[in-house]
């Protein structure tokens, strides 16, 4: 029996403006450790053709619809470029730490070339994505963990193979983000005491963009609506006064947006910083009141109105 655990996944990016286009990019990369593909399927979009009775006389396929998701933890920064739409810029790629900037793009998003490949009993198998690009992140840090990330999303097309692409499994550089390299700053000069919990999830929006043919020929990013969920333990009232935009109760006006920081670092050179601006709450709440048996704790649903990303990677990104 093939085992679901027995197979190699590697990517390349995609040319800037070639939607599922040839790759460029020479440095196959795989996206951190400890991963698992979610969920791997494209759907034909069947319709029966009925000649006037109860039986089909034929099917045919409507549109092509692929759906890639996958659950990893963070090492490398590279998958950054489809989920922000673009390729980061360089700040620095003399000597390490090397740093790179992303921000969200506007229009059409930059895809990869994904590469899975499984080891049968019957040979080899490999499923080559191509116009892969990714509308939904998810980012979770919580006490004894490395970094967790979800990323969920669409391709255009794909081609099977009888052998690996890349040649062999690729590797991360440097040691993974976790979370005693944790911290979260808001406003970005004063750092939360005593984080239990969170999660950055990030929707951009993205959409496959179609003519008639089957497949999508670009994908466009929408209104990325970055949010974060945090649980601390409550030292004092600052996230509480945050969310009634003032000391006095609750504001007339959203004046009580703050900017911060949420970021993470590896015990190597790897570092992965998250600036936020205008954060305010959606919801705020204390939870395990009046339990002598656990910590009073906030619980704060906070929306974002924009995120940029910067890293320090072990090693310059090979193109």
């Amino acid at each position: 029996m093939t085992s679901g655990g027995n197979v190699d996944v590697a990517f390349v990016h995609e040319p800037v403006g070639d939607y599922g286009g040839s790759p460029s990019d020479s440095q196959y990369k795989t996206p951190g450790r400890n991963g698992t593909i979610d969920t791997l399927e494209f759907d034909n979009d069947e319709t029966r053709q009925r000649n006037w009775s109860n039986e089909t006389e034929e099917t045919v396929e409507g549109v092509f619809d692929g759906a890639f998701s996958l659950s990893f933890e963070a090492v490398d920064p590279w998958f950054l470029n489809q989920v922000f739409g673009q390729p980061p810029t360089a700040g620095g790629e003399s000597s390490e730490p090397y740093s790179y900037t992303w921000e969200f793009v506007q229009g059409e998003m930059q895809s990869a070339r994904w590469y899975v490949g499984a080891d049968l009993v019957n040979g080899f198998a490999e499923r080559a994505l191509s116009g892969v690009v990714f509308n939904q992140m998810e980012l979770d840090i919580s006490i004894g963990d490395p970094v967790g990330v979800s990323l969920t999303g669409f391709y255009a097309s794909e081609t099977p193979n009888t052998s690996f692409t890349p040649g062999t499994q690729p590797k991360v550089d440097g040691t993974p983000l976790i979370f005693h390299g944790g911290s979260i700053n808001i406003p970005t000069s004063t750092e939360i005491a005593r984080p239990q919990s969170a999660t950055l999830s990030v929707s951009n929006g993205a959409r496959p963009q179609r003519e008639w043919v089957r497949e999508p020929v670009a994908a466009v990013i929408g209104n990325p609506e970055p949010t974060l969920n945090l649980n601390s333990v409550v030292m004092d009232s600052d996230l509480l006064e945050l969310g009634l935009g003032s000391a006095d109760g609750p504001a007339t006006t959203v004046d009580g947006a703050a900017d911060g920081e949420l970021a993470f670092e590896s015990p190597g050179a790897n570092a992965l910083r998250f600036p936020m601006e205008g954060i305010t709450h959606s919801t705020y709440s204390w939870e395990s009141i009046g339990n002598a048996e656990e910590d009073l704790t906030d619980g704060n649903d906070l929306t974002i109105d924009r995120l940029t990303a910067v890293a320090e990677a072990a090693a310059a990104e090979a193109k």
